[in-house]
């Protein structure tokens, strides 16, 4: 079983940039302005608990 990170990133669709999110508190962290994902973070994967 693969460890859940603290921190990870996700892609706004509707915005089209990476924001930063925290696992334990579920809060936004914060929001990238430039494109592209934050370096050494992790991106979020859909598993198949979350369909």
């Amino acid at each position: 079983m693969a460890s859940k990170h603290a921190v990870v990133q996700v892609k706004n669709p509707r915005t089209d940039r990476y924001v930063k999110i925290n696992r334990t508190e579920g809060r936004i962290m914060s929001h990238k302005k430039s494109p592209g994902p934050y370096k050494n973070v992790p991106i979020a994967r859909k598993t198949a608990g979350d369909r």
